[in-house]
């Protein structure tokens, strides 16, 4: 969620965001704090749904 004119203000009411750090680089954030940084995009998803499933218990 997020936009190139609003960035990071877009997702403050998400539960989880996948935001763009770098080139090929993802931060994850649960509500508005980052939990990881600077993952490789190729392995964001994976650590995404780690973490959606790691809050489900």
């Amino acid at each position: 969620m997020g936009c190139i004119v609003n960035g990071s203000g877009e997702m403050a009411d998400a539960d989880y965001s996948y935001v763009g750090a770098g080139p090929n680089k993802i931060s994850l954030y649960r509500k508005q704090v980052c939990v990881e940084k600077n993952i490789p995009q190729e392995v964001a998803v994976e650590h995404l749904l780690a973490l959606i499933d790691a809050d489900k218990k």
